[in-house]
């Protein structure tokens, strides 16, 4: 059976929002009685339902099963403060239970249980600035050399008025490079969108929905597609992997059982292309957050997206020979600058090569150890460009871990000196680190002394013999 794209028209349900702009963060039930928000599914408060605010917390989750079981994906479409009060919201995905706190993996697809995608209105559509997940790490979606992250990964024209009918546009982008610049080897893909009044879930719930194709090239007969649907009371409210079938035979049983509906049995075709559904994620089942709520300051998200991060290479890219940033392991690509980073005392570094993923990833990270007992003189550290004094307020953070550890943690100290024109250090602030085996983030947050001119970042390890792993650093302006 072919999937059509359709042609939808009329509007069902409850009132459409003007634009895709008003579906891409979650709603919040508010109470008569209180005016604070409840635990309620959205869907069952049309009348007392508004979105989501920045540094609100999140009294509910959205799941894809209707248990919590600790096999389901929470979801969650939230916006977060932007230093130039841009749209930012964010898109977490995590397999745990609700009642803990997700934590942000940069690495080891056997472990990472989180990921996410980060929406921007900064162009003429709505779009995803970049994402995080296992497989492929951390990836911007560059739309040109030039760095910017606008109108890449399109999902539709961010005024176009619902309801509308099926329009499409080929965009470019890279998401393979961490870093930029150098970014080049763009590729060009073509994007469909179409309004659907009152889609049924698997949840049984039918909602007013916007739907997004993204195609793995600049016509229908690509290798992939990837899915996406949006709802004014959810936010991202499904996503879909399709595979062509030079990819793959058949549809995968557990994306069908848990996406059955709306998919054919996992069947697409288009143009001349079957596609099969490979993976899929339904997340209209809704549960109360546990202890009250959830705080989405936990979940960690780069600074690049709504901040300025003040240090460079943080990311250590893959290279070329040529110094082109290309896929780690391939064809003699590997991760060769460590500058603006810098060591004193005897502290031993190297790259490791390609932590992040076991395909398509060009992220590397920092090892290094020291062989004498820790003094407070061995470190790795970066100094900062002169700040700009229009700021008051910074975090830093990094992520970590002793990737040899068999269950022990070891310690480690993150510091931020704020130092004067001359170098002279006028504060420092320290976070204490228990790093394992897996990558934790770890963070603080200072107001700048009204003197300082530069900052250094440091990492002084405080056990000898054992290997440290470092990537993901920053020190960043409060939004």
């Amino acid at each position: 059976m072919a999937l059509a794209l359709g042609c939808a028209s009329g509007v069902g349900g409850s009132a459409a929002a003007d634009t895709i702009q008003d579906y891409l963060v979650q709603q919040v039930c508010i109470s008569p009685a209180t005016g604070a928000v409840t635990a309620e599914d959205p869907v069952t408060c049309p009348s007392r339902a508004r979105k989501l605010q920045i540094g609100e917390t999140l009294p509910y989750h959205k799941w894809d099963m209707p248990t919590q079981s600790n096999l389901a994906q929470i979801s969650d479409s939230y916006p977060i403060a932007d230093l130039y009060g841009r749209t930012r919201v964010v898109q977490n995905f995590y397999f745990t239970r609700d009642d803990a706190i997700p934590v942000f993996w940069p690495g080891n697809p056997e472990s990472g249980i989180s990921a996410y995608d980060l929406a921007v209105t900064d162009g003429n559509y709505a779009s995803a600035a970049g994402s995080y997940d296992s497989g492929g790490g951390w990836q911007p979606f560059f739309s040109n050399a030039q760095c910017s992250t606008a109108d890449s990964w399109i999902t539709a024209p961010k005024n176009l008025e619902v309801p509308f009918t099926q329009g499409q546009a080929i965009t470019t982008l890279n998401g393979m490079f961490p870093q930029c610049p150098t970014v080049d080897g763009f590729a060009t893909s073509l994007t469909v969108w179409n309004y659907y009044p009152a889609y049924l879930y698997q949840s049984g719930k039918t909602l007013n929905s916007i739907k997004s194709w993204h195609f793995g090239g600049d016509s229908l007969n690509s290798n992939a597609i990837e899915v996406f649907l949006y709802t004014k009371e959810y936010g991202k409210t499904r996503w879909e992997a399709w595979q062509s079938s030079n990819e793959r035979s058949q549809p995968d049983p557990v994306a069908v059982e848990r996406c059955g509906v709306g998919t054919n049995n996992g069947v697409a075709i288009f143009d001349r292309t079957t596609y099969y559904l490979a993976a899929c994620h339904d997340w209209t089942f809704i549960f109360p957050a546990a202890d009250g709520g959830w705080n989405p300051a936990q979940f960690h998200v780069d600074p690049f997206y709504n901040s300025i991060n003040l240090l460079k290479n943080t990311h250590m890219q893959c290279t070329d020979q040529s110094g082109r940033a290309r896929t780690c392991g391939l064809q003699n690509n590997r991760c060769r600058t460590i500058a603006p980073w810098e060591r004193f005392g005897d502290l031993n570094w190297a790259f490791n090569q390609n932590p992040q993923a076991p395909r398509e990833s060009s992220n590397c990270s920092l090892l290094f150890s020291i062989p004498t007992p820790p003094t407070g003189a061995q470190a790795v550290y970066q100094d900062t460009a002169p700040i700009d004094r229009a700021h008051s307020d910074f975090t830093f953070g990094v992520a970590l871990r002793a990737p040899l550890s068999s269950g022990p943690t070891y310690p480690l100290y993150v510091i931020v000196f704020e130092l004067d024109a001359s170098g002279a250090q006028l504060a420092q602030h320290v976070v204490n680190v228990s790093a394992q085996k897996n990558y934790r983030i770890f963070k603080g947050s200072f107001t700048r002394h009204p003197n300082a001119y530069t900052f250094r970042f440091q990492i002084n390890p405080d056990a000898m013999n054992t290997e440290f792993e470092m990537t993901d650093a920053w020190i960043a302006p409060k939004p």
